[in-house]
């Protein structure tokens, strides 16, 4: 699978202020932020393009509608971030706490999450297109009704994650750890492999209603 990576310029203008920025609904480009906080921040329809965040802690932040294309998010701290209706579009997110992250009814495009504790993200109703998961923790996370269109999974932890409702195809969960999805029934368009599909099958089979009797 191919991911369009963030195409960032050479040179990146260092900024400071990114409260100030965010609050003024500023549009953002072109530059580098570090270490800074905006924890708890309220906000509407921030966008920031070919942007570098190193070290930037939004826990509990609310940016709704965020737009943001050709951005780079390493190490940082969003937690319970608040970022729903958002469209993210080349934007790679690496060695950062998202727990509990709101995406839902968001649309991301060629987005990639790596080295992630992405446990109970919402992803509710997002719609996903080209976007890998590579080495993440999304135990409980919520995909209810999203739309998973070539997705990848790479060494992840899925424990309890929600998948319901959801429409996936060509959905590539192999190399992760399944074992204890929920809304399995949904999961039509999702590539497994064969052990991966013995594990399943005892949920498989109660999902269908199978009696299961050897004697």
């Amino acid at each position: 699978m191919r991911i369009a990576l963030p195409q960032l310029p050479r040179i990146l203008e260092p900024l400071t202020g990114l409260a100030e920025l965010v609050a003024s609904d500023e549009t953002v480009s072109t530059a580098v932020i570090r270490h800074e906080d905006i924890t708890g921040l309220v906000t509407r329809s921030f966008s920031a393009s070919e942007v570098k965040f190193e070290r930037i802690n939004a826990t509990q932040a609310q940016l709704v509608r965020t737009g943001f294309s050709d951005v780079e998010l390493a190490a940082c701290e969003l937690i319970a971030t608040a970022l729903p209706e958002s469209s993210w579009r080349r934007v790679h997110i690496k060695e950062s706490r998202c727990s509990g992250i709101q995406l839902q009814n968001s649309t991301l495009k060629d987005v990639t999450f790596t080295g992630c504790k992405l446990n109970m993200a919402n992803f509710r109703f997002a719609e996903l297109f080209n976007a890998v998961f590579v080495d993440c923790a999304l135990d409980e996370a919520d995909f209810y009704g999203a739309s998973l269109h070539n997705v990848q999974f790479k060494n992840c932890t899925l424990a309890k994650t929600q998948f319901s409702s959801a429409r996936l195809k060509q959905a590539d969960l192999r190399t992760s750890d399944i074992s204890g999805v929920l809304g399995i029934g949904s999961l039509a368009g999702a590539i497994i492999d064969s052990m991966q599909l013995v594990h399943l099958a005892p949920m498989l089979a109660a999902e269908l209603r199978i009696t299961v009797a050897d004697d």
